[in-house]
């Protein structure tokens, strides 16, 4: 039997996964808190922390697999951070994570300029803090002096600690705001602009492809089969949709976590008006040939995390009893009229309005709110937020499938709801550790590989009344009151 370790670097959580070759079925994990540090509203991740834990893991990887061979190992990470690397070798003991507003005075600028709009035909993103420009021009400012300096997204930095190889993975490259979308060339024009050079950005690599051999150190400290190659899969949310095979004419990929996102695959980048308005996101998919048309909403699962807490209800009824009896109450309309309007802004707001600044709110509640009222309140304003994302991608109607992975499907009521805002098919794709598991198929397909995928879903169809009582909502309730509450934030 061959073998082959799949590496998730999320937000919250670091997974890696043992997996059968050609089945890539996951046959032994390891999970562990993915190491951060956190000093008021900044947090950075961890490097050296994160560094042991993957040690650790791959080690027990190993020893599981016992006398069987592993392959390669395959890495998928979180899109916007990066690490710096100097000539030397040495680098940064931290990386600003993702969501980290700090960057926000550089793309604040952008917009109030007006060049936000033309660079958005060069870099197919909208100016924000998330990316990884925002965040060396604030590692600069302070203090950081980038002379000589690499940057490596934080997928490719791993890379090249395992291998020792500097290059960067395609879809990651696109999150940077320092390449150009059409050619994948260094965006010069903008670099040159900010005093930043060309050449703090290694060359491109396509996602899935190896990098080198791991090195002997590594190999002899973790067990790992010294030939094993090295290969960067990309970016998470888009390798994520590799493990439940999307077909880009008629599906869409939700992927759920702390954050959650919608893509759809096109053959060249969306680059108009509108969809810059919308603050839409374009990329370099991990498939070759194709864009990736994404938007992300900060704040998905951490809300339902940030609800339970506050409410004081353990977390295993929270996130496994209390889904199915609040799902067979809604399908009964047990909640019709006593919704609460939830806007999940905890961690500013995803598209249209997106912005570091927004906060969210709850309106509506009386002296006979119950708790099943906001816990269902607090499932329904996700997929109102939800749905207000997929209309400004796509329009109503834009896909017949959601596909939706991570651990929103083990929630009947979420799914439903999703079902019925949207107005589509939604299919719950049991997908075990969809991210590590399709870093794995991706790359095992790059090295030649015969791999399919293979997988269980539920099936959550809309019912057209529901459909058009939660349009009703949405469109005279939830979208007036959000936008009422953006114009303060402005």
């Amino acid at each position: 039997m061959s073998l082959a370790i799949g590496i998730d670097v999320g937000t919250t959580n670091c997974k890696v996964a043992l997996c059968d070759l050609p089945s890539c079925g996951v046959v032994h994990l390891e999970k562990f808190p993915t190491p951060k540090r956190i000093e008021g509203d900044m947090v950075d991740f961890d490097i050296e922390r994160l560094k042991r834990g993957l040690l650790k893991a791959l080690g027990a990887c190993a020893r599981h697999a016992v006398s069987e061979q592993i392959e390669f190992i395959s890495i998928a990470s979180v899109g916007e951070s990066g690490v710096l690397l100097d000539r030397a070798g040495h680098h940064g003991a931290t990386s600003i994570a993702w969501f980290d507003a700090r960057g926000h005075k550089y793309a604040d600028n952008m917009h109030k300029n007006g060049t936000a709009r033309s660079l958005y035909r060069v870099t197919g993103i909208p100016a924000h803090s998330n990316y990884g420009l925002f965040k060396l021009l604030w590692l600069r400012d302070h203090g950081q002096n980038l002379e000589g300096m690499t940057w490596l997204p934080l997928g490719d930095f791993v890379a090249w600690w395992l291998s020792g190889e500097l290059a960067q993975d395609e879809s990651l490259a696109s999150r940077t705001f320092a390449m150009d979308i059409s050619t994948g060339e260094a965006a010069r024009d903008i670099l040159e602009h900010y005093g930043v050079s060309p050449e703090m950005f290694p060359r491109l690599e396509r996602s899935g492809a190896p990098r080198g051999k791991i090195k002997r150190e590594i190999a002899e400290e973790t067990g790992v089969f010294e030939g094993c190659l090295v290969c960067v899969a990309g970016h998470d949310h888009m390798v994520g949709s590799v493990a439940c095979g999307l077909d880009p004419s008629r599906e869409i990929l939700n992927s759920t976590g702390t954050s959650e996102g919608i893509l759809t695959l096109n053959k060249k980048p969306v680059l108009n008006d509108g969809s810059f308005r919308s603050r839409l996101s374009n990329g370099r998919y991990v498939e070759q040939g194709l864009f990736s048309y994404y938007a992300s909403l900060p704040t998905a699962g951490l809300a339902l995390e940030w609800v339970a807490e506050q409410m004081g209800i353990d977390e295993d009824a929270f996130f496994d009893v209390m889904p199915h009896e609040m799902y067979r109450k809604y399908l009964s309309g047990a909640f019709e009229g006593r919704e609460l309007i939830f806007v999940p802004h905890l961690r500013g707001s995803g598209p249209p309005h997106r912005t570091v600044r927004a906060k969210g709110f709850l309106y509506g509640f009386v002296d006979g709110t119950t708790r099943d009222d906001m816990f269902f309140s607090a499932t329904l304003g996700l997929a109102l937020e939800l749905r207000n994302l997929y209309g400004h991608m796509l329009g109503m109607g834009g896909r017949e499938v959601a596909k939706v992975i991570g651990p929103s499907i083990k929630s009947p009521l979420w799914m439903q709801l999703k079902a019925d805002a949207l107005g589509i098919e939604v299919h719950a794709c049991r997908v075990r550790e969809s991210v590590a598991r399709g870093a794995v198929m991706l790359a095992g397909r790059v090295l030649g590989w015969d791999i399919v995928p293979a997988f269980e879903s539920t099936v959550y169809s809309s019912n057209a009344d529901r459909h058009a009582y939660l349009e009703r909502l949405f469109q005279t309730m939830y979208l007036p009151l959000e936008d009422m509450v953006a114009s303060f934030e402005e």
